[in-house]
């Protein structure tokens, strides 16, 4: 039997806001578990428990009231869903005349628990799905199983190629899901899941490269029309059914990137970067320790080495996009040689920091 404990506070506000009246709800105990009147909470009211025993509309008369307990002059509604009693609405005041919109009240009652529990039901399949696609990516499931328990919630898991992960700051809610997927264009069939706190994980059927591209990026502004922090998204190599755990791996690595390229990028575009992030994170922490660790407390020198190594262009060049004067620009990076105690002269050296600076971008 449905529980009305989770809805009663909400029913009872809307309610309160059609009608002036003081308003209870009570569980198919008779048990009020909702009021107007907070005094009321955790107390039996007899009239609610007839109202359910026999499934009618009971005026609570003067007279009543001095035989039942916990019952005030009103009228109580039996709330029917599906043909079934699951609670109890109590209107406060004069029976004839609060019956002549009582059979409102209880519609508007039934409405709203059936909208409730179809919404439920809803949420319940998009967390079965959930379900299934961490299970699909972090555990070995069979072929055989893997479509099965697909089928089982309506799903042609076949029809998926490769998998996309959205990065983000902040957790998206179930409601912002459910929007990004009703509006987006990318395929009519692709499926949208939440993957911990702030990450989204994608299903993408089968769809030529170029077309993918344009409607992702597409995606990506519908994303930043619902969130101000900055986001990444990654997409994996398309690959038979059987393999989009490698393809979610691919994304995940490729998404990493993505926020520091301010872009989507796809896996295939990774050289450097994949080995970065296919390293242990300790062999990068000792990496890191042994070359530019005395260098990351001052900021503007790492930024510094930063724009220096990826500008191609001159030390004047190089010191615009900075907006410093060329002079400091010498001064600086002479001062992270000595910091570092490297030579800028020697390619090697050069080729040291700028792995360095690499893995500090996938740390």
């Amino acid at each position: 039997m449905f529980d009305l404990t989770a809805l009663g506070a909400q029913l009872v506000k809307e309610l309160s806001e059609l009608i002036e009246q003081s308003i209870i709800v009570t569980d198919q105990h008779g048990v009020i578990i909702a009021s107007t009147d907070r005094s009321r909470l955790n107390t039996i009211h007899e009239g609610a428990t007839l109202a359910m025993e026999t499934r009618q509309e009971l005026p609570m008369t003067e007279e009543m009231t001095g035989k039942l307990h916990g019952v005030r002059p009103g009228v109580v509604l039996p709330i029917i869903v599906t043909d079934i009693p699951i609670g109890v609405i109590g209107i406060t005041g004069k029976p004839l005349e609060i019956e002549k919109y009582a059979k409102l009240v209880r519609k508007v009652a039934e409405l709203f628990v059936t909208e409730f529990m179809a919404r439920q039901e809803h949420e319940r399949g998009f967390r079965d799905l959930e379900l299934l696609i961490f299970d699909l990516f972090t555990t070995d499931m069979d072929e055989i199983a893997m479509v099965e328990r697909s089928k089982l919630l309506g799903l042609d898991i076949t029809a998926f190629s490769r998998v996309a992960v959205i990065e983000s700051n902040k957790a998206f809610d179930f409601t912002e899901v459910e929007d990004l997927l009703r509006t987006q264009r990318i395929h009519p069939n692709l499926k949208l899941v939440r993957w911990g706190v702030g990450k989204l994980i994608m299903l993408v059927p089968e769809n030529a490269e170029t077309q993918l591209r344009t409607k992702l990026g597409e995606f990506e502004q519908l994303v930043k029309s619902y969130r101000s922090d900055s986001i990444g998204i990654g997409v994996g190599a398309a690959k038979p059914y059987t393999h989009l755990k490698e393809s979610f791996q691919e994304a995940e690595r490729a998404a990493a990137v993505s926020r520091n390229w301010k872009r989507i990028v796809f896996e295939e575009e990774l050289k450097l970067e994949l080995l970065y992030h296919s390293l242990p994170n300790e062999v990068k922490e000792e990496y890191r320790r042994r070359t530019i660790e005395p260098l990351l407390g001052d900021e503007e020198l790492v930024q510094t080495l930063k724009v220096w190594l990826k500008n191609t262009g001159s030390l004047q060049e190089i010191a615009n996009e900075l907006h410093i004067h060329k002079n400091t620009l010498k001064y600086r990076v002479q001062k992270i040689e000595e910091i570092l105690n490297l030579n800028f002269d020697n390619k090697e050296h050069i080729a040291i920091v700028a792995v360095a600076i690499g893995l500090l971008a996938a740390k």
